[in-house]
């Protein structure tokens, strides 16, 4: 007999975990800061499945403190989630901190709204850091702070670039890719990624237009035999069971662990999350 739990499949194999659920690498949620810090990552490896580090941005040091203070809370696997938009290798913008990039991005109706909900739920405003650093140059550095680290998952939250996938599986690092359709999961695969969450409509993050249920069969058939993870709306074990029905090898899972005590979420949005139950 075997004693492979129920719940354990071939992605608890390939990263070295007990079940088969990441966190997602979320990023800034109202000024405070990314969502999942070193904390709540290392939390959730602690308990058996994968955390992932949201690092967007981090300056170099403190992208290597925070994953030394993961290496420091736990021993097993983590990973970290850094944004590459399309493209970002052959039009690299020059660097540039957040608070610039709100300026000259941001519409200003988006900001008036944003305004307009904190005053209405008490919510006071905080600027963005300003020493996060957007470049290709920056991101090259940050992947290999990663790779110096032996960290062993890299989660590319918007895109693979041709560079990334060589330099990471020559240091030892997986790479994990997400995609919102099955046109962008077939690009992760082409690039080589180990790994990709197919992120339905429902998800919190960086996400498309086709409903989970919809998406997660047809990316699993598109990219055989590269592991699937689904994402979007899967919130406790019944939604994990039915990605495993839908042919995903495991979940990546971000607004259910805003609950946790060691999620960085202010009070009043971890109230509003709580009551719409």
């Amino acid at each position: 007999m075997t004693n492979r739990k129920t719940l354990h499949t071939e992605l608890c194999d390939m990263l070295g975990i007990e079940y088969p659920i990441l966190l997602a690498g979320m990023g800034g949620i109202a000024g405070e800061g990314h969502a999942a810090q070193p904390k709540l990552a290392a939390a959730v490896s602690n308990a058996g499945g994968m955390g992932v580090l949201g690092a967007t941005g981090l300056p170099l040091d403190e992208l290597r403190s925070e994953i030394r203070e993961i290496k420091r809370v736990t021993d097993k696997p983590f990973g970290v989630d850094v944004l590459l938009p399309e493209g970002i290798g052959e039009a690299p913008p020059p660097d540039i901190s957040m608070a610039e990039l709100k300026k000259q991005f941001v519409p200003q109706p988006h900001m008036d709204f944003v305004e307009k909900m904190a005053a209405e739920y008490g919510v006071a405003l905080k600027e963005a850091k300003t020493d996060l650093v957007l470049s290709v140059e920056h991101s090259k550095k940050q992947i290999q702070v990663m790779l110096e680290e032996k960290v062993p998952l890299y989660c590319a939250g918007l895109g693979i670039p041709d560079w990334l996938v060589p330099m990471a599986h020559e240091g030892g690092m997986k790479v994990l890719g997400l995609a919102g359709n099955v046109r962008g999961a077939m690009r992760h695969k082409k690039a080589g990624a180990d790994f990709i969450v197919a992120q339905g409509h429902e998800a919190g993050g960086h996400t498309g237009r086709i409903g989970t249920l919809a998406l997660v069969p047809q990316v699993v058939d598109a990219v055989k035999p590269t592991p699937v993870l689904a994402a979007g709306g899967i919130g406790d074990g019944r939604g994990l069971v039915a990605a495993l029905a839908l042919g995903a090898v495991g979940v990546w899972v971000g607004t259910a662990f805003l609950f946790a005590e060691e999620a960085n979420v202010i009070e009043v949005h971890r109230k509003a999350l709580t009551a719409a139950n």
